[in-house]
């Protein structure tokens, strides 16, 4: 037919549709031209209009007006899968949207199998506007979660009729969750295994706290070097439903719940490990250890008789296995903030914690003693004024002249043998100073701590680089118990081997290794 005669044809159409049914009247009230395109090489598209009397153009508007399809929908045409009124409405575009030729909801959802125009539309309703969306969805809602929980989502929630689209969309966008988190772990994992953890270690109202938050976090010298992990007092004071507080039993009646803290201790320990492991910052600054936990303050309630035999044996036999598994809890190097019981004593009286009440000089006296035996037994016996100028021999000539003669590494026949010939730094913490005035001696303690940093990193580099050279081909080392034979434990004593294969212990293991 030409293409002039196309106008008066559809004229006649238009009259004579009207004429039978009113009620389409409103769809012809234009000219013609409303189902006509000006080029003379387009052909018209009729389509049934189901539930309709009549013909319906596939680029009309009920309007009247003309409808712009999406490029997608031109070029699919009507699905397979279409068959009522509420399927078969296309895709429509605002009148932004129409200038630009852009789809309603962002195109990268129709890459997704089982995505097409009418899926498209559903998930734009429900405020999913891209693939990113889609993935923070499944993020928030689904992740960790069986595949079917999603897949019912989308049928019920978004109105994804079919269900094998529904689990082809949760597939791939499980999929992709999967591989974007193994990239950032391995980022993650690369970034941890280049950063540092110390240990800053001390007796009670040494000043840990003040070290932590006014030097660490105050300094331009550390505050975007450090991340600080303080003790988790708070897990201590607020334990299960009923928030018991496990500090607090623990001062006030230490024969009975002396075990129960210390094996809290511990898990809180583990816990902290894991939540704090994925940081960036490239030293990690813990508020006191395992180490510390086992070699002072076991020590102390066990001599104290707060601790029977049974209940340290059984203390130990978590102690060493969950070690050799999480190499985390290891620190690359101590940080010992050192001074005097009677120091500490008066300090303590100031801060009045509720549950310090009780606590004695004559107990952070013994306190001082087992972290001397620990760390410095060459200095242990020592209850007054503290020096740091008796400290051994064996200076590494790379150190900071303003530390050489305040760094140390761990030795001797007592010390864990992991932590074996590993770095410590002592700070002096005698002088009550007020670091909110006098700044430069806050910075003197910040500089010590960063020049200690750079020491420990080049020799942690310098290791591991000897280390490839020299292993290149052979297994990793595996880490040794401190004794051969069993556990150690304070009187010399073996804990037997056949411990270690109980229930108990492998129910232990199974908890701490994220497995049960």
């Amino acid at each position: 037919m030409p293409a002039a005669t196309l106008p008066s044809c559809a004229s006649t159409l238009a009259a004579s549709l009207t004429t039978k049914t009113p009620s389409l009247s409103r769809l012809f009230h234009t000219n013609a031209t409303c189902i006509y395109r000006p080029r003379l090489n387009t052909s018209i598209t009729l389509r049934a209009w189901p539930g309709r009397v009549g013909i319906r153009p596939a680029w009309c508007h009920s309007s009247g007006t003309e409808e712009q399809l999406t490029p997608i929908e031109r070029a699919k045409g009507l699905s397979e899968n279409e068959g009522t009124e509420e399927e078969d409405k296309p895709i429509r575009l605002t009148g932004r949207q129409k200038g630009s030729g852009v789809l309603v909801g962002s195109p990268d959802l129709l890459a997704i199998p089982g995505v097409g125009p009418r899926n498209l539309r559903k998930l734009v309703e429900n405020g999913i506007q891209g693939v990113a969306e889609l993935k923070q969805l499944y993020k928030e809602k689904f992740f960790g979660k069986a595949s079917q929980k999603m897949v019912e989502y989308l049928q019920s929630s978004v109105g994804i009729i079919h269900r094998n689209h529904a689990e082809s969309i949760t597939t791939f966008i499980k999929e992709s969750v999967d591989e974007e988190l193994n990239d950032s772990n391995s980022d993650i994992n690369l970034a941890a295994k280049k950063r540092l953890t110390f240990c800053v270690e001390g007796n009670i109202s040494v000043g840990k706290t003040t070290f932590l938050q006014r030097i660490a976090n105050e300094t331009l010298e550390l505050r975007d070097l450090v991340e600080i992990v303080p003790e988790p007092i708070d897990k201590w004071q607020n334990v299960g439903p009923d928030h018991f507080n496990i500090l607090d039993a623990f001062y006030a009646d230490p024969q009975r719940y002396a075990y129960t803290f210390q094996n809290y201790v511990f898990v809180t320990r583990v816990m902290q490990e894991r939540e704090s492991c994925g940081g960036l910052k490239p030293l990690r600054l813990i508020e006191r250890s395992i180490f510390s936990d086992r070699m002072v303050f076991v020590r102390a309630v066990h001599e104290a008789n707060w601790m029977n035999e049974m209940e340290i044996s059984i203390y130990d036999s978590w102690f060493d296995p969950v070690v050799s598994c999480l190499p985390g809890l290891i620190p690359d190097a101590f940080i010992y903030l050192r001074a005097s019981p009677d120091t500490c004593h008066k300090r303590m009286l100031l801060r009045k914690r509720a549950e310090e009440g009780g606590v004695s000089l004559d107990y952070l006296r013994d306190l001082h003693e087992k972290h001397e035996s620990w760390l410095l037994p060459f200095e242990s016996g020592n209850h007054g004024v503290l020096s740091v100028s008796k400290l051994p021999v064996h200076v590494d000539s790379s150190l900071h002249p303003d530390i050489r003669d305040r760094v140390f590494f761990l030795e001797g026949n007592h010390m864990h043998s992991s932590i074996q010939k590993v770095p410590a730094l002592v700070l002096d913490c005698e002088p009550n100073i007020d670091f909110s005035r006098d700044i430069e001696a806050k910075r003197q303690y910040a500089r010590q701590v960063a020049e200690f940093f750079e020491f420990v990193k080049k020799k942690k580099e310098f290791s591991s680089t000897k280390a490839g050279e020299e292993g290149q081909g052979s297994s990793p080392p595996q880490m040794l118990l401190p004794r051969t034979g069993g556990l150690w434990v304070p009187d010399g004593k073996h804990f037997p081997d056949a411990a270690l294969k109980s229930l108990e212990f492998q129910r232990a293991m199974s908890y701490m290794s994220g497995s049960g």
